[in-house]
């Protein structure tokens, strides 16, 4: 029993150990980068729909000023 962890009565081995605790902690892994990765999404959606909606009227002007200011020369 050259693998044991402990001298107590039921042996563990790091076999045993490592497949129990990486179990756990991949479930628990795909269960967070989900969450995370529809976080991230919601959170680049509302930021980009809100400089959509800022930026909207605030182009609309600078267009307007930029053709008087191009078109004036000419006439």
């Amino acid at each position: 029993m050259g693998r044991d962890l402990t001298r107590s009565v039921t042996a563990v081995t790091l076999a045993t150990m490592r497949t129990r605790s990486l179990s756990r902690i991949i479930r628990g892994k795909r269960g967070q980068t989900a969450v995370e990765y529809l976080l991230t999404t919601v959170t680049l959606v509302t930021v980009f729909a809100g400089m959509y909606g800022f930026l909207q009227g605030q182009l609309k002007m600078l267009f307007l000023r930029a053709g008087i200011k191009i078109l004036t020369p000419y006439y």
